[in-house]
């Protein structure tokens, strides 16, 4: 079978020949049919991952066709429509006995530490997929798993509540879709900040009540503006600008969370007594927890997400690196780029 192979950083992806995995007795083989480009695919490509193993298939969105099971499966059959949960947990520590299976102290991560789905087929434990409704296309299939279930996790993180107010910094293939799930959550005023016109647009069309491109004006005085001199109860924050980050410290309330998705490995200023003395929280939030992904799943299934804008850009798994290069380069202002073997 073909697979887009990482043989380092700094170097394209090599697309080349591998034997199809082997199907052990607790293991599914998934033919893949869609497999999204997230941004954290770029960071590994640059180094961001040290400890990732050399050749290792990437991918880590993927939605398919279960081709072959184990002899001991027993909730999914060859034929069913599925969706990737990239998340590998051991199950019994600390973290996962909690239902915080994104913090297990064995993590591991498909397309990074593990063979992913920038390939023909995808091999992993029965646990690792969820069945996907026939309602759903399988490129929307493929987002869910990561960029859709990343700020659903990153909301129940700020704990985002019935009349709050939420400001969401970057509008990117992942921060896009907290619009319309902060609504669900029960938001009241939504106030997104991206420097892209076309993210911009495209958040308003999603729900966002106001926006702000923050290359033309002061993202902080404007969500002041907005909400009365106040701030925002949450604001949550998708892009790894140091800048962003430090403007979201300062569009919060008294009182109010901030919470961090995207990757910033700048070190962050703030004013500690500023900090301290208006109470404000500082989180963060990574992965997902796997029932996340089955409610975005349901989310999704039942028509409350819409994710016909989501996907902008599709390549073939020849065009891998193609791919990569339109969401760095933000070629065509991309969202979600997903690769169809």
């Amino acid at each position: 079978m073909k697979a887009a192979r990482f043989y380092g950083p700094n170097t394209p992806l090599r697309v080349e020949e591998v034997p199809i995995p082997e199907v052990g007795p607790k293991d599914v083989l998934v033919k893949v049919r869609a497999s999204g480009i997230c941004g954290s695919d770029l960071h590994a490509l640059h180094g961001a991952f040290p400890e990732m193993p050399v050749p290792v298939t990437m991918g880590h969105e993927c939605a398919g066709i279960v081709e072959e099971v184990g002899e001991e499966v027993t909730t999914l059959s060859e034929g069913d429509r599925v969706c990737m949960d990239y998340v590998v947990s051991c199950g019994y520590c600390e973290y996962c006995s909690r239902g915080n299976n994104n913090l297990c102290d064995s993590l591991l991560t498909v397309g990074f530490e593990l063979d992913g789905s920038f390939a023909e087929y995808v091999c992993l434990p029965e646990k690792q997929f969820l069945k996907l409704p026939k309602n759903i296309p399988f490129d929307e299939g493929a987002i869910l798993g990561c960029a859709v279930v990343t700020p659903y996790h990153a909301l129940r993180v700020a704990e985002v509540r019935a009349g709050d107010h939420v400001a969401i910094y970057g509008a990117g293939g992942v921060g896009i879709h907290a619009v319309q799930l902060a609504r669900i959550f029960g938001a009241s005023k939504l106030i997104v900040v991206e420097v892209s016109e076309y993210k911009l647009k495209t958040a308003s069309e999603l729900g966002a009540d106001e926006t702000v491109n923050a290359l033309e004006e002061d993202p902080v005085k404007r969500i002041k503006e907005e909400t009365s001199g106040k701030g925002c109860d949450v604001v949550l924050v998708f892009t790894g600008s140091r800048k962003a980050v430090e403007q979201a410290l300062r569009s919060v309330k008294k009182g109010g969370r901030v919470v961090l998705v995207g990757y910033c490995r700048e070190p962050v200023s703030l004013d500690a007594m500023e900090f301290m003395s208006n109470e404000i929280q500082l989180r963060s939030s990574i992965e997902h927890n796997r029932w996340e992904l089955a409610r975005v799943i349901e989310l999704r299934a039942l028509g409350k997400i819409d994710l016909s804008k989501s996907i902008t850009h599709r390549v073939s798994l020849d065009q891998v690196n193609r791919g990569l290069e339109i969401l760095e380069k933000k070629i065509g202002d991309p969202l979600r780029v997903v690769v169809t073997p």
